[in-house]
């Protein structure tokens, strides 16, 4: 499953989706979940809104792991508590291993402007560490959720 969830996010991320789409719709392909789920992830790309904060492949992760146990009554504290629990283990690890969670720290470009997620698309570095970024997340999803 993790291979088949990186490579998605990976070939998704290289279609022009963002990392936190490519991600989250990487997940709701191999899972067989509704796919237009995809779109939730939209305004999480380049750290939030392209404000370098949470890397949007630690945010595409975290939407799954919630749709993953899909919590639906606020009474339900244990799930609540587990989600929370593999979140939070999430962006912990892949802060670990990847140096930190902040997309501003992980890649050099402004990413509030078209013309910054441009040249970190023709960046064949910086698009390889996205890529990896992307394979990390998905092992680390795929650790959490089975």
């Amino acid at each position: 499953m993790e291979n088949q969830v990186a490579q998605k996010a990976i070939a998704y991320f290289e279609e022009g989706f963002n990392c936190s789409e490519s991600m989250l719709k990487a997940y709701l392909d191999v899972y067989g979940k509704d796919p237009t789920l995809g779109a939730a992830a939209s305004g999480f790309g380049g750290g939030i809104g392209g404000k370098g904060i949470t890397c949007g492949v630690v945010s595409g992760a975290v939407i799954a792991i919630g749709l993953h146990y899909n919590r639906q009554s606020s009474a339900d504290k244990e799930l609540y508590g587990k989600v929370r629990e593999n979140a939070r283990e999430l962006v912990e690890e892949f802060a670990r291993i990847n140096a930190s969670s902040y997309c501003k720290d992980l890649q050099p470009y402004d990413l509030t402007t078209m013309e910054g997620r441009e040249k970190l698309h023709d960046d064949p570095e910086v698009m390889a560490k996205c890529k990896s970024y992307l394979a990390s997340a998905a092992a680390l999803l795929i650790k959490t959720i089975s």
